[in-house]
């Protein structure tokens, strides 16, 4: 009986683990997945795209067109780390979504964006 009851214990240890570290994923805001259009006289036209899976694109009306990956950091946080290929480095912005409006605020960047 104490045999029975030990492996019970450990089995129910191990589940509680596997469901911690299931907890610990990758957190994505679901209102960020989509596409987002910047139209601005000072700052040019802007659309970015984020996917569910992390991966996200930046385009200009200039030409410029770059993939990258995006993360948080927690969950509801307000930063939003962002790699563009063309950036090379990882730029951090403090974000808000409140429904079809998008800001980003960066140290030498600002988007003001619109769901498409």
């Amino acid at each position: 009986m104490k045999t029975i009851t030990r492996i019970i214990a450990v089995v129910m240890v191990v589940a509680m683990l596997a469901g911690l570290m299931a907890a610990c994923g990758k957190y994505v805001d679901d209102r960020l997945v989509g596409t987002w259009k910047q139209t601005d006289d000072k700052d040019g036209n802007w659309t970015w795209t984020f996917e569910n899976d992390g991966k996200c694109n930046l385009t200009g009306d200039d030409g410029f067109n770059s993939d990258g990956t995006y993360r948080f950091e927690g969950e509801g946080s307000g930063k939003l780390y962002i790699k563009l290929d063309e950036w090379g480095e990882e730029k951090i912005f403090t974000y808000t979504c409140t429904g079809s409006v998008l800001q980003m605020l960066g140290f030498d960047e600002e988007y003001y964006c619109q769901k498409q």
